[in-house]
Parts: C-alpha cells; sequence; structure tokens
C-alpha cells in the first residue's frame, strides 16, 4: 500500500493586538488591512506606545504599481502591526523593537528586486519643550556618576541653576508687561498688565513663554445675554489682534476668539518671546500669586517642584494646547503641592489655612467672579520648620504616592489639604465634608467629578481643574510614575545616577497591556477635529479652562443639536446659546414618501468662520451653499425649501393684525426686503396657523450682518483668518435675515384648504383678513369636536437672502421633533406653508398695487371687456 505523502504545514501568524489567530497568508495580510484592526490601533484611549520610532522600519526600492498587499506579503512572518503606504515608500510597523532591529539584519525582496530597508528616523515632537532646557555637558556628566543619598541633593541644585530663569531674563518680562502698556494706553486709557504663569510664580525655566493680563478697564461681559457678551469678546480679541499686527509689535499674530477665555498669541518682535495675551478676568494672576507663595514657604519646596516640572517636561506629561492629552502646568503644580500638604509632617499649609489667615480689612476685596482669591501671606511659622527628610526623599514620594493613586474614587482638595471621597461631593453633605466647602455647597453649580481625575481649584470650588484629561494620558502618567518610583529606589541604594530619573521613559507595546482602560471617552470629551488653543505653559486656570468652544454645534446620537455646557448656562433650544441655527441639518423628502433622510453638511470638516470685528458666530454661506448643492443632487430629491421672489415688488407692511400699507415704489433695499419676508412669514405662522412663534435673530443694519455681493471687501462683512492671522474676506452666498424657534400644538394646516372654499372673499379685500378668518372658523370647528392630545411639532425656520440679488428669498425648515413626528407631520405642514406664503405674497402684491391704483380693478376690467 502506497505511502500517503504528508502535506507541508501551511504557515500561520497570530494578531497580539488583536488577540486573534492563527491565521495564514491572506487572511493576516486581509486582517491587519481591516477596518478591524485599524480601529482597534486608532482606539482614542489607548496610550500612545514611545517606541513607535524603534519598531518601525522604512521600506523603499519598489516599482511605483507595486500593491501594498505584495509588500505587506514580504514581511507577514514578521508580526507586523500596522503599515503606513506611499506611492514612493512605506513605513511598516512591529510588534517588539527586537523584531524590527531583526528585520534591519536581513534582505527582502519583491520578485528579482531587492527592497532597502532602513529604520525610521526619530522625531522627539513630544519632548520639545524640553529641547530648550539642554544642560551643559559637564552637569551631565556629572549626573552620570553614581554619589551617596546625602549628596543628590547637591545635583538637584546644580540642575536648577542651569534651567531657572536668570536676572535678565526677569528684567526682559518687566520690559514686554511695561511696553504693552504704553502701547495700549492711548486705546485703553486705564490699562494695567499683569505678568502670571511660568514667568511669575518663581517656577519658570529658560525660553518660557509670557503670560499677560491686561486690565483694559471695559468688561465684555459686564451686561448682556451670553451670546451679545461672546461677541463682544470676540470684536475686543480681533481688535487686539489688528491693533498689535498694525504697529508691528508681534510676529505671526493669532487671535483665538472663540475659547472660553479668549486669548491672542503672538512673538514679540523686540524680546522674541512667544506672547499670551488674555483679558477675560484676573483669576490667573491670584492663582500663580499663590504658587508663588508657596515656593517661599519653605525651603524644600521650589526644588521639589522644580525637579518634578522638569521631569514632566521630558516626560511629554504637561503642556498646554492639547487638554485631553496633557496636564496643565497648573494642575500639575496643585498636584505637587498636595503631597506636601497631605503628608503626615506637612511641609505647607492648605489653602484653607491660608485664607483663615487673612484677615482684617482686606477680607473680602479679592474677589472675581463671585469666588474669593484671598489668603494670607504670613508664613514665618512653617519657614522656620525643620523635617526630616530631603528633596529628593520628597520627589520619590510624589511618585510612590500618584503611582499608586485610586484617581476613581478620590477628589484632591489643596483647598483642606487632604483627600475627599467623590460621592460626599455629589452628595453635598456638609457632615461629610469640610467646613472649608460651606461656601460650596451653597453655590448652584456642582464640580464636575465624573471625570478620570478630579482636582478641585483652591479658588473656584466648582472648577474641576483636570476635567478635560482622559483616561489614557492618566494612565501614561501614572505608569510613568511607577518607574519613576522604582528609579528613585535605585538611585537611592546607589544603583542608578540622577541621570537615569531625567531620560525619557519609554511606553512599549508590551507596557500598554499593564493599563486597563474601559472604551468610553470621558463625560467633557473634546472633539480633537475642532481647533483647540489655550494658554501654553501656564501655570494658570485658564489653560485648562479654555478648552470649550464657544456655540458649537455638535450632532450626537439622537440628532438633536447639543451644545458645550459653560457653567450657569441652559442648553435649552430656546436660549441664548443657541442663536445659531443649524442649517447642516436640513430634512430631504422623496417625492411620493414621507421618509426622511437628514443631510449632513458637516461631514467634509465644513467648519464655523470667524469675523475680525463685529465677531458674529454664524453658519457659513459655504456650509449652505454645500447643503444645496448635495440636496439637489437629483431631480427626485426636494428639499425642506422654498423661495420667495420680491422681484419688482412694491414696497409694503404687514401688522399682527393683518393691516397692509405701502405702495411707495419698488423695493430695492435688501433690509426692506428681508423685513417684509420676516414679517410675511411671522403673519402666516402666528395669525394662520397658530403656531407659537419666538424669534431668536433678526438681521438690522446696526448689527452689520450684510455682505451685499462677493466683491464687497468691507470690515462688516464675514472674514476668514488665513496664515499668520490675517482676516481676508470671504464671498457670500447667502446672509441669514432671521431665525425662528416654532412650536405647534393645534395642526390648523390639516383640512384648512375645504375649509377657505367654504368662507368666500369680498372682491379687492384685504387677503390678510380672509385667511385671519379661515383661522377663526377653523379653531370653532376643533373646539366643538374634542381630539386626543397630539403631541408638539418643534421646528425651525430660517429666512435667507441671497447676497447677489436681494429680491431673492429662501426660507428654510428643520425639524426639532423626533423621528415619528417628523414623518406624519413636519411634511405636510411645510408643504402647505409653502404654498401658503407663495399665495399670499402674489395676493398682498395685488392689494397693495389695488391701494396706489397701479393695476386695475376686477370691476373696471369689465367695463372696458367689450360686449
Amino acid at each position: 500500500m502506497a505511502e500517503v505523502a504528508k502535506k507541508p504545514k501551511q504557515e500561520s501568524q497570530n494578531c497580539f493586538f488583536c488577540k486573534t489567530g492563527p491565521l495564514d497568508k491572506l487572511v493576516y495580510i486581509t486582517h491587519i488591512l481591516g477596518k478591524r484592526h485599524q480601529k482597534n490601533l486608532k482606539n482614542r484611549n489607548q496610550p500612545p506606545a514611545s517606541d513607535v520610532a524603534r519598531r518601525t522600519v522604512h521600506v523603499s526600492g519598489y516599482d511605483a504599481n507595486t500593491q501594498i498587499e505584495t509588500i505587506l506579503g514580504a514581511f507577514w512572518k514578521h508580526r507586523v502591526r500596522n503599515v503606513n503606504y506611499q506611492q514612493g515608500f512605506t513605513f511598516i510597523e512591529f510588534d517588539t523593537v527586537d523584531i524590527a532591529q531583526e528585520v534591519l539584519k536581513q534582505k527582502f525582496s519583491i520578485g528579482n528586486k531587492p527592497l532597502k530597508v532602513s529604520a525610521k528616523r526619530q522625531n522627539n515632537s513630544r519632548n520639545d519643550g524640553a529641547e530648550a532646557l539642554v544642560l551643559s555637558q559637564f552637569l551631565e556628566n556629572m549626573l552620570k556618576q553614581r554619589v551617596p543619598a546625602n549628596q543628590i541633593d547637591n545635583q538637584i541644585y546644580s540642575i536648577i541653576r542651569e534651567v531657572e530663569l536668570r536676572p535678565e531674563d526677569y528684567q526682559c518680562r518687566e520690559y514686554l508687561r511695561k511696553s504693552m502698556m504704553d502701547f495700549l494706553a492711548p486705546h485703553f486709557p486705564k490699562v494695567f498688565a499683569y505678568v502670571f504663569g511660568s514667568s511669575a510664580n518663581n517656577l519658570g525655566f529658560v525660553g518660557c513663554d509670557v503670560d499677560l493680563y491686561m486690565d483694559l478697564g471695559v468688561d465684555p461681559w459686564a451686561q448682556g445675554s451670553k451670546s451679545e457678551m461672546d461677541c463682544k469678546a470676540s470684536d475686543l480679541t480681533w481688535y487686539l489682534a489688528r491693533e498689535i499686527r498694525r504697529s508691528r509689535r508681534g510676529i505671526n499674530v493669532r487671535a483665538v476668539a472663540r475659547a472660553r477665555v479668549p486669548i491672542v498669541k503672538f512673538i514679540d518682535s523686540v524680546t522674541r518671546l512667544q506672547v499670551d495675551l488674555s483679558f477675560k478676568h484676573g483669576m490667573p494672576v491670584y492663582n500663580t500669586a499663590l504658587i508663588c507663595q508657596y515656593t517661599r514657604t519653605h525651603y524644600l519646596v521650589r526644588p521639589y517642584l522644580m525637579i518634578i516640572r522638569y521631569w514632566a517636561k521630558i516626560q511629554g506629561i504637561t503642556g498646554g494646547g492639547q487638554p485631553a492629552t496633557l496636564i496643565t502646568n497648573y494642575a500639575f503644580t496643585m498636584l505637587m503641592l498636595f503631597v506636601l500638604m497631605s503628608r503626615s509632617d506637612p511641609i505647607v499649609p492648605s489653602v484653607a489655612h491660608l485664607k483663615r489667615l487673612y484677615q482684617g480689612d482686606m477680607a473680602g476685596q479679592c474677589i472675581v467672579g463671585g469666588w474669593d482669591c484671598g489668603f494670607g501671606r504670613n508664613v514665618v511659622e512653617w519657614n522656620e520648620r525643620r523635617h526630616n527628610t530631603s528633596i529628593f526623599e520628597l520627589i520619590a514620594e510624589f511618585f510612590e504616592y500618584y503611582g499608586k493613586f485610586d484617581a476613581k474614587k478620590w477628589m484632591v482638595c489643596p483647598l483642606a489639604g487632604f483627600l475627599i471621597e467623590r460621592s460626599s461631593v455629589k452628595e453635598r453633605n456638609l457632615r461629610k465634608l469640610p467646613s472649608c466647602l460651606e461656601i460650596y455647597c451653597r453655590q448652584d453649580v456642582n464640580i464636575q467629578v465624573d471625570t478620570p481625575i478630579c482636582v478641585q481649584d483652591p479658588f473656584e470650588h466648582s472648577h474641576n481643574i483636570t476635567r478635560g484629561l482622559r483616561d489614557a494620558p492618566l494612565a501614561e502618567f501614572q505608569l510613568k510614575c511607577r518607574r519613576a518610583a522604582d528609579i528613585c529606589r535605585d538611585i537611592h541604594k546607589g544603583k542608578e545616577s540622577l541621570g537615569k530619573l531625567l531620560e525619557p521613559i519609554e511606553i512599549s507595546s508590551e507596557d500598554l497591556t499593564e493599563i486597563t482602560i474601559t472604551d468610553d471617552e470621558s463625560p467633557e470629551e473634546i472633539d480633537q477635529s475642532q481647533e483647540v488653543i489655550t494658554l501654553d505653559d501656564s501655570d494658570a486656570d485658564t489653560s485648562q479652562d479654555s478648552i470649550e468652544i464657544l456655540d458649537i454645534p455638535k450632532k450626537n446620537g439622537g440628532g438633536e443639536i447639543s451644545v458645550s455646557p459653560v457653567p450657569g448656562t441652559s442648553t435649552a433650544i430656546g436660549t441664548e446659546a443657541k442663536k445659531v441655527v443649524d442649517i447642516s441639518d436640513i430634512m430631504i423628502i422623496h417625492e411620493g414618501s414621507s421618509d426622511e433622510k437628514k443631510n449632513d453638511a458637516t461631514a467634509n470638516g465644513v467648519q464655523e468662520k470667524e469675523m475680525e470685528l463685529n465677531g458674529v458666530i454664524s453658519q457659513t454661506s459655504e456650509e449652505l451653499e454645500l447643503v444645496m448643492n448635495q440636496a439637489e443632487t437629483g431631480p427626485e430629491q426636494k428639499l425642506y425649501k422654498y423661495p420667495l421672489d420680491f422681484t419688482n415688488c412694491t414696497e409694503f407692511t404687514v401688522t399682527a393684525d393683518g393691516e397692509v400699507s405701502g405702495g411707495k415704489g419698488s423695493m430695492t433695499g435688501a433690509n426692506d426686503i428681508g423685513q417684509a419676508a420676516s414679517s410675511l412669514i411671522h403673519f402666516v405662522l402666528k395669525q394662520c396657523l397658530k403656531i407659537d412663534v419666538s424669534i431668536v435673530e433678526v438681521a438690522s443694519s446696526s448689527k452689520k450682518r450684510k455682505s451685499e455681493s462677493p466683491e464687497d471687501d468691507s470690515e462688516s462683512g464675514k472674514r476668514r483668518k488665513v496664515r499668520d492671522g490675517v482676516g481676508v474676506s470671504v464671498a457670500m452666498k447667502y446672509r441669514r435675515v432671521a431665525q425662528l424657534d416654532c412650536t405647534s400644538e393645534s395642526k390648523l394646516w390639516i383640512g384648512r384648504k375645504m375649509m377657505s372654499k367654504k368662507i368666500p372673499q369680498e372682491v379687492n379685500s384685504n387677503p390678510l383678513k380672509h385667511e385671519m378668518a379661515i383661522t377663526a372658523a377653523q379653531m370653532q370647528v376643533s373646539d366643538s369636536k374634542p381630539a386626543p392630545k397630539a403631541e408638539l411639532l418643534v421646528f425651525t425656520l430660517g429666512v435667507w437672502q441671497e447676497c447677489e440679488n436681494p429680491c431673492k428669498i429662501l426660507v428654510t425648515g428643520d425639524s426639532r421633533s423626533d423621528e415619528r413626528i417628523t414623518r406624519s407631520q413636519m411634511a405636510n405642514m411645510y408643504a402647505y406653508l409653502s404654498s401658503l406664503s407663495q399665495q399670499l405674497l402674489r395676493r398682498v402684491q395685488h392689494y397693495v398695487n389695488l391701494q396706489t391704483e397701479i393695476v386695475p380693478s376686477v370691476s373696471e376690467l369689465k367695463e372696458e371687456l367689450p360686449t
């Protein structure tokens, strides 16, 4: 019997990242390039590994028409994790550094053509903040030497002397402060400037940014609605940026007007320092003064803070501009100070203790935003205390503390000086809370405690200064703290040198398995696709506080519009915070069907532009035009819109009681046509259909909202920021004339056509009076027949006017009700609203022309007809 030949064992590979396998070659390549694997790689809660560059190789030498599957097939046996394919080269990332090093030693080819495989160049972009803090070669060599534990503090002082700000640096910053005051004095006579942040808290490094708070003597947030105050602040931000740019005092001037704390960023042309100028409130100045006070409380405090801040810069943990991935300097400093407060032998007092020292005539005079920012400065008692510890031992305590810290259970409270359970803070139970939180319990605003880590602001008690931080950066920080704690123990035993602690701690792919992170994002998730700019290198709370972008609508799962919540404001649809109508959610209806489709015009990243002078935040004409172009791609589609033509239209006005007047000539002005269209639409909704109408916005000449033509380059038109912050004119196709929030309870459009046939209209009579009579008869019939209670229909109407042709009016609709109500009611209501508005416009015009004898009446026409 012939022996059956054994089939060779088929080679396979496992995906350790997705925990799948074994997979053969074809299936493995398909998996690596598939959606599931790529989605796992882009998990936003997964902390990035710092050894990605060392695990990646650069591959070139293949033909231009070579497919990515072919290239991946040459390396698939070596546990490929990811592939970045380009036309002339490809980056291939492997699971471990050892595999990448082994690949570099081998030769690969596709067919008979050999491939060029080289190591990827490393780019330490995350450690840019520490690149300016280069130590001298002598000090680096000294830090590599192992010294006894009692001599480590001497090395720490040597590091601080090289990286701290020098007297000439402080003089340069003082010159900058005075020069900015002199520059703004002609515009704001009461101006006064304060330096805050790293440049003023006694913890600054060489080359750190300058944070300036300008007390201009004017307060854009003093009065008015939230939207009006934000517009005033935006106006002021763009004005300051323009003046600084025109005077050539700054380079690369940028106005960040949409942030909760508006700032102007620029490089001073004389000192070449990066400047962040803000003007909202003086809270950052008191934050800086508090930190500076702590640095002078005891001689151990400043070296302890300086070294850990320097370590955090090297590790890429702290910084501004990315509040979701980096801890702000102010919050990180509070974390460091809290360790000194919560010791069994405290080095510094709590903020509540300093506030108790703040008594006498000065009490209550440091009120900012309703919060008392005062604190006592007499800390002689704490200066004279002696502690059986060293600077290095305090640094090791910091790493040990936060490496094992249970962030989900506790709230870090520098005000009290000890940890407080989050559940007690939610309950606001004074029996479980310290007496210093009594003021917080009397406030209406709650602190957000459902975040990965919660650190209470010592002045503004309802503010969590780390609310924007996600799980992944927190887990990375705690992992690096555990590694640093191990290094500190080896240094104390003489096994390692101090220089080892100041080297970047790499997080490999194997280390990520130690971190357990949920898939849920933090509640206050920040959309990274939008521009989020904060105060860089600032120790003030405004860095973390600037993450909220004002009035930016965002789609949620239910299809409704939600606005980023700001403490103390409402997010209801009818509030001032929602003055921006979302034109990107206009409904599309197929003919012959009531099914609706939502047309999301924001899919291509259409963003809101800013005005340089008037600061009004509104939807761009490009967004409206994009929606219309997308909606009219097919003849079978009909958008929730209808036109009104005012060409050669006689001037008229409509009152709420149905009176019509006018006849002074044809309307040509854009404002007159827009006002006439708005009043007509309002009458149809309010008097004819008895819909509850709330006028959210009506454009007027005082608001300077119009742009009559795309060539209009006036300062009152829309403007868009380009490079270097220069504002350029943006051509607008439409301008919004009015926005109306509507709520309908009685469906008077149902059966209205039949009722209109029963009520005759007199010849040449007022058409609006006739429509009001139909409404009265219809309501009388509906009152006599009890009907089941129907659900409310909530929707928004926008009245738009073409900039090039003001006689063309477009009315758009946007449902705010749920999907079921929209299907059954919105389509019928909008169809009847369209026909009624267009008919009334023609009938009103005919009536006005009759009153002014522009056209003959019906009786006159009969007399002129031949028998």
